[in-house]
């Protein structure tokens, strides 16, 4: 039985079921062996009595249907129909033989064989004494039939005894088989009836015992959880299973004991989130004067920050429009590097022409010099011709005059082309030096249009800066604010947060704790187990208006607002 108890439910509903099966497969065999039986018997009935009496009836009505043709062929006297009659008897005889035949086969017993054998006996005499008569008809011997007639009848008469004692016999052993099978049937009942009461006496108890193995401990389970319920802690489940029932009556023991032991442990923390609240409350009204008294510095700050924020706007301004004349200046120096670049272009182009003009006036030079020369040769050849070369000798002259003064002329246009050859390059290397000057004058303006704008941009992201830090200041000095009004709060909160661990302190001493350690309960195991009702002063009722009705005989739990001190809250400051 204790081998029983520690199954586990499963195995123990499948032993029963199992068990169920096997009386159920035993009374089925029993009654499958028993109506087989008595099917083999109603076979045998069937095959070695019915048919037997069956074929001895029809062994009877061969007989009959001989008599009768032989007794009509006897009295109607007819040759015509005569071998009609004649041809029933003999098919009727033969008929008769194979029936008889048939039961020879059938036969089980020597008293059945005895029977049997006295009726062959006698249907061999019937025989016998009937074809004699038929003889005496076949011949037209009518009147000698006649008289033999009832040795026919008695031979026929004996035939017929030794039937009815054959069917007799077979009657009797078919109601002998009957009578068997009745009582067989009704022993194989009573068997069957005793197994099924046997099977439902099983069932039932152990049904009832497999109940009482569940119900039981899970009905001292339900007592010690409406003991819980009602606030007893210190209780003990004793299941001595080790199935199903007794793992959940150990799992809620072991739950029992962590309740008991998270409620001694809310016990001694709502001591000290009271202990705590009251340090919080008074921190937070310190924390209170102090974030007011930094209040009134940062609006000191904050009119200070903006003194400065004004003078470096007006420095940036100032710095913004230096950076303009900067710039003005700028492009105006380059512009006129560019012009004084064109300048010397000009004059270099200017002097590459006086070159030029240099080269193309030595050329008229050595013109005027050739001139010259035909002049004299004309001359020369005027003075030879004498009379006749006076006209062409005054020509000469002339060419030659003015081939002087073309000589002339191209040495003195020689001469100021390179005086002014020679004033270009001074006037060029003048230029180009100027133009260094104004390269370095226009690189010393960028560098100061960049120092300029540097300052400018310093100057406006100070001044951005500053704007930023006052803003900043006044996001602080909010904050600040926010934090005098929030450890206001904080202080009102620790008051209702005190209230309400006393509050939970009331409610944990509802519960009948076990002792854990050397922690004192004496005051909790005092109480009764009934329902504890917290008291409800104004100070109560005043918070149950706020947070909505409480359920009955169960301490409210307030709703605190949650003061976030993250720094994605702290930035909404």
């Amino acid at each position: 039985m204790k081998f029983f108890e520690n199954l586990k439910i499963k195995q123990k509903l499948l032993t029963c079921f199992i068990l169920f099966a096997v009386v159920t497969a035993v009374v089925g065999g029993f009654g499958i062996y028993t109506m087989n039986g008595i099917n083999n018997q109603s076979k045998n009935m069937y095959y070695d009595n019915l048919l037997p009496s069956q074929k001895l009836a029809n062994i009877q009505a061969t007989l009959g249907e001989i008599r009768a043709n032989q007794l009509l062929a006897l009295y109607e006297r007819n040759p015509g129909t005569l071998q009609t009659r004649l041809d029933v008897i003999n098919a009727e005889s033969e008929e008769n033989n194979t029936l008889l035949k048939e039961y020879e086969t059938n036969i089980r017993n020597e008293e059945d064989r005895a029977l049997f054998a006295t009726l062959t006996e006698s249907v061999a005499t019937y025989r016998d004494i009937r074809n004699q008569n038929i003889d005496l008809l076949k011949n037209g011997k009518y009147d000698q039939a006649l008289a033999e007639i009832n040795q026919v009848t008695q031979a026929r008469e004996a035939v017929d005894q030794d039937l009815e004692a054959l069917i007799t016999y077979n009657t009797t052993l078919a109601e002998e088989i009957l009578n068997q099978n009745t009582a067989s049937f009704q022993t194989q009942s009573t068997i069957m009836i005793i197994f099924i009461m046997i099977g439902i006496a099983l069932a039932v108890g152990l049904g009832l015992m497999v109940a009482n193995m569940i119900s039981k401990p899970l009905q001292r389970m339900v007592e010690a959880a409406e003991a819980i319920a009602d606030g007893n802690l210190n209780v003990m489940i004793k299941i001595d299973g080790r199935d199903e029932v007794g793992e959940l009556g150990l799992a809620f023991e072991k739950m029992t004991g962590h309740i008991n032991e998270i409620m001694t442990n809310i016990d001694s923390a709502a001591e000290q989130v009271a202990a705590g609240s009251k340090q919080i409350a008074d921190s937070s009204i310190g924390l209170s004067q102090g974030a007011t008294e930094q209040a009134s510095s940062i609006e000191q700050l904050t009119a200070s920050i903006e003194e400065i924020s004004s003078q470096t706007r007006i420095n940036a301004d100032n710095a913004n429009e230096a950076n303009e004349l900067a710039e003005i200046t700028k492009e105006n120096a380059e512009l006129g590097n560019s012009e004084m670049k064109l300048m010397l272009q000009s004059m270099e182009e200017i002097n590459e022409s006086s070159s030029n003009i240099s080269k193309i006036i030595k050329v008229i030079d050595e013109i005027a010099f050739q001139t010259n020369i035909l002049a004299l040769n004309a001359a020369v050849e005027a003075a030879r011709a004498r009379q006749h070369g006076k006209g062409f000798a005054v020509v000469a002259e002339e060419v030659r005059n003015l081939a002087a003064r073309s000589a002339d002329a191209a040495k003195e246009t020689t001469r100021m082309i390179e005086g002014s050859i020679k004033k270009v390059d001074d006037g060029r290397k003048i230029a180009s030096k100027t133009a260094d000057a104004l390269d370095k004058i226009v690189g010393n303006v960028a560098k100061v249009s960049d120092i300029v704008g540097n300052i400018a941009s310093a100057s406006n992201e100070q001044a951005i800066g500053i704007s930023q830090i006052n803003q900043g200041i006044m996001q602080v000095s909010e904050v600040v604010q926010v934090n005098s009004a929030t450890s206001e709060e904080s202080a009102s909160a620790s008051e209702e947060l005190s209230s309400q661990a006393e509050l939970l302190r009331e409610q944990a001493a509802w519960f009948q704790l076990k002792n854990i350690g050397n922690f004192n309960h004496n005051a909790r195991e005092n109480q009764s187990s009934d329902r504890f009702d917290p008291p409800r002063g104004n100070q109560q009722q005043s918070r149950r208006g706020k947070r909505g009705n409480q359920t009955e005989g169960k301490a409210p739990i307030p709703k605190v607002t949650r003061i976030a001190l993250s720094d994605n809250e702290f930035g909404k400051y």
